[in-house]
């Protein structure tokens, strides 16, 4: 059995003597550690010609690989970690506003591809500890092929990507999605407003195989509860794509940088409206079975 520790009412994974060898070998270097890193240590490489799965990736490429070496090694360990230091949970996001005085602290300087350089500034901030977030699920997708995956192809069951998970704090429009009443403004919309979370392969392989795509998009228009790690996705911090920045263009498609990935707990409300210290809180895939039994 999975060993927990409880932080909020949500649990974090840290051990797991249990598991299947091949799983037990991945990659779980713990991040951040208490000085800034040695980056000549953290570095993008090529990708190797055995990589078939999320299994091969992250057992040999603690930073991921692609096919040039270039990308940002360290954005890409913090990435794919599995284990925390300290799984103590910090605080939770519950509003947009707080998402946005978020993203206005981050420090001059930082661009696409320097992480490593702001290691001070990013753990001030809380980045590398675990958060919590409340709000309602907007969207689900799979994502297509990234540097921290391997550039690794989806997969029959997408069990070789991150789930991209949209998360927005506007009930109504919540309201509209759960109805299947969205408009096509909404629709155009939404990403906009909507912080990002992610789930990865390797942790839903290790902890949590019951979630799925699938489980997730029966979900959309609930009200979740989140844990997971806070970090600076700056590989998307440029106008074009980050709305929290004060020149976006009208192409931006997040709230900000900030995501909590990966994910380390989701759960759904089951009364419609919760707060973090509610007893209505489902796990996802609970609430899943339920929903598969109902339209059997």
């Amino acid at each position: 059995m999975n060993e927990k520790r409880k932080s909020g009412g949500s649990a974090v994974r840290t051990v797991t003597p249990m598991i299947p060898l091949a799983i037990a070998l991945l990659h779980t270097a713990v991040l951040p550690s208490a000085s800034p890193p040695n980056l000549s240590e953290v570095v993008p490489v090529v990708c190797g010609e055995s990589v078939e799965d999320y299994m091969a990736c992250h057992t040999e490429y603690p930073t991921g690989c692609n096919s040039t070496g270039k990308y940002d090694a360290y954005l890409n360990e913090f990435k794919n970690q599995v284990e925390w230091k300290d799984s103590t949970l910090q605080r939770w996001f519950t509003s947009q506003a707080e998402i946005t005085e978020l993203e206005g602290k981050l420090p001059d300087g930082l661009g696409k591809s320097n992480h490593g350089d702001f290691f001070n500034q990013l753990a001030a901030l809380g980045e590398g500890q675990i958060y919590g977030l409340v709000g309602y699920l907007y969207s689900a997708k799979a994502e297509g092929k990234e540097s921290s995956n391997c550039q690794l192809e989806a997969g029959t069951d997408d069990e070789n990507v991150d789930y991209h998970i949209y998360i927005g704090f506007d009930p109504a429009l919540a309201d509209r999605l759960l109805n299947d009443k969205a408009t096509p403004a909404d629709k155009r919309t939404m990403n906009a407003k909507s912080m990002i979370v992610e789930m990865t392969p390797h942790y839903r392989a290790r902890f949590h195989p019951e979630w799925t795509l699938a489980a997730l998009q029966k979900q959309i228009g609930k009200q979740v509860k989140i844990t997971g790690q806070l970090i600076v996705d700056n590989e998307h911090y440029q106008p074009s794509q980050d709305c929290g920045l004060p020149n976006h263009t009208s192409s931006c498609w997040r709230l900000t940088v900030w995501e909590l990935h990966p994910v380390t707990d989701f759960e759904i409300c089951e009364s419609g409206s919760c707060d973090q210290d509610s007893t209505k809180w489902s796990p996802l895939a609970d609430t899943a079975d339920a929903s598969d039994d109902t339209n059997s």
